[in-house]
């Protein structure tokens, strides 16, 4: 295994556990990992790398690590490239309107599901995701990304991008210094084209989010 391969395999790790608790990685709790099978000199070498490379940062001195929004496309590169988890969803009547797609996956997904044709449809549901318990301190950004969602502005920034079929894509918005994630497709309802997203928070279920978008898109292909 290459050098490359394994700093980028430690990055996947490093996010993975970021996103899970929400905190700075450190290199203690990194060896503490099963997956990570690396001497600790080894290991602070590594990170160091992935910190020239603009993949992490530290917070304050003697932190641990925290993803950069480089770091954070480059791991979403790798989601985008893997098979969808294999999980049911409620897709039987995907086919009936955007609505009922975005009232089926608001109930599954890691954010808030918008769906929308141009200004003409505009649902969205799953604001509750918002109020996770480890979202309680961060109430001013939960705030903007209901105005966000809720004001449409991820219609006017995504509607102007051109946008392929059976394509899965991800930006991320700075709307008022709050950073806000979205992940989102083109889908065909009825004969229209739609654009059905899932936004929320830096710290999202990306690998979710991403699986759901692809098997909505395999459902609809068949």
């Amino acid at each position: 295994m290459s050098e490359n391969t394994k700093l980028l395999a430690l990055l996947d790790t490093v996010i993975d556990c970021y996103l899970d608790k929400g905190e700075p990685v450190g290199s203690k709790f990194l060896n503490s990992l099963e997956a990570v099978d690396y001497a600790p000199s080894t290991l602070r070498k590594y990170l160091n790398a992935l910190e020239k490379q603009g993949m992490v940062y530290q917070p304050y001195n003697s932190s641990g690590r925290i993803p950069t929004l480089q770091g954070l496309s480059a791991y979403l590169d790798s989601r985008l490239s893997e098979r969808p988890d294999d999980f049911d969803l409620p897709l039987n009547d995907a086919r009936k309107g955007l609505k009922t797609l975005v009232e089926a996956l608001g109930e599954v997904s890691d954010g808030v599901v918008v769906g929308f044709i141009r200004n003409d449809e505009y649902y969205y549901l799953g604001i509750n995701n918002l109020l996770r318990d480890d979202m309680i301190d961060e109430y001013s950004a939960t705030r903007t990304i209901v105005r966000f969602i809720e004001e449409k502005k991820v219609v006017a920034f995504i509607d102007k991008k051109i946008l392929k079929n059976q394509e899965v894509y991800y930006t991320f918005v700075n709307d008022t210094d709050t950073l806000i994630s979205c992940v989102y497709v083109k889908v065909n309802l009825e004969g229209y084209d739609a654009v059905l997203s899932i936004v929320g928070p830096l710290r999202v279920n990306y690998k979710k989010n991403i699986s759901i978008l692809k098997k909505v898109l395999e459902s609809l292909a068949n």
